[in-house]
């Protein structure tokens, strides 16, 4: 059953971080700045070494600070702040991102407009450049996990992010429990967060292996049985064509040979979506090349 807010629900602002002092302490002000209340806002400390957790409880000691005793990856470490929220609204924040003066409340009020919305993605800008994407607001099958409000009801049903990803890609495997669940994602660009720009160097070894692994896995686990083989075969194609371009295929291969060996436990862990919901993702593709 779809939720009802209140006229002012709790957001929680869930920040993950890793040896980015300032950067996180920007994201929390930015939090504080906004003129929503009420907020809470919990911090995320992946083992940092630059006093993180000292800076972040000397200057915002209502901050609610966790940390880990290792570095679990984005998508564990998201959870964990996740699973300690008390906010019907949770927003999800990059340490090196912050708000722009009414994100949350945009959200809020978009949320309590329509019911059937599980997720916002937001628009995401240059702080320097500030210039938009001129994207319409639109849905979508797409979200950045560090610059997104998603209603804790939706958690409460589908669960969290993969946790056994450790970095890249987990977006794509909470889409297709979100999709499947019956709520919508929708790009709302008049919520905008603002990050610098990052450049991906499509060399990188480990974006190489990881995307090609958790790519793999949310297909083994996720896709129904009639589409599963041809969407690995798909992928493995893709990703080690990717590979070749770059010199690096023995970064790709190596993760399809990782996961031949795991494709038993994948698929004991199946809990594939409906056909209905591969063909969703298929339309709202077709259709957000229009805005393009």
């Amino acid at each position: 059953m779809k939720k009802i807010f209140l006229q002012k629900p709790l957001v929680s602002v869930v920040i993950l971080t890793w040896n980015r002092c300032s950067h996180v302490l920007r994201a929390i002000e930015s939090a504080y700045n906004q003129p929503y209340r009420p907020i809470e806002v919990i911090v995320v400390d992946s083992a940092s070494s630059d006093g993180n957790i000292e800076a972040i409880n000397k200057n915002y000691p209502e901050v609610l600070t966790i940390r880990l005793h290792k570095n679990l990856g984005c998508p564990e470490g998201r959870n964990i702040a996740l699973a300690n929220c008390s906010g019907d609204i949770i927003f999800s924040l990059d340490d090196d991102a912050f708000l722009d003066f009414s994100a949350l409340s945009l959200c809020v009020k978009k949320f309590q407009r329509e019911l059937n919305l599980g997720v916002i993605a937001c628009q995401i800008l240059e702080p320097k450049k500030a210039s938009s994407n001129n994207l319409r607001e639109h849905y979508t099958y797409l979200f950045c996990g560090g610059a997104c409000a998603i209603k804790k009801e939706v958690l409460n049903k589908i669960g969290y992010f993969p946790s056994d990803f450790f970095r890249q890609a987990e977006e794509g495997d909470m889409v297709l429990k979100i999709l499947e669940a019956g709520y919508s994602i929708l790009y709302f660009p008049e919520s905008i967060v603002y990050h610098e720009k990052v450049a991906i160097n499509r060399n990188n070894k480990l974006f190489m292996f990881y995307g090609c692994r958790n790519e793999l896995y949310t297909v083994i686990r996720r896709y129904p049985l009639i589409l599963m083989p041809i969407a690995v075969l798909w992928k493995i194609i893709v990703w080690n064509w990717v590979g070749i371009k770059n010199l690096i295929p023995h970064f790709t291969l190596g993760a399809c040979f990782f996961v031949l060996f795991k494709i038993p436990k994948l698929l004991l862990q199946r809990e594939p979506v409906s056909l209905s919901t591969i063909k969703k993702i298929i339309r709202l593709r077709k259709e957000l090349k229009k805005f393009r």
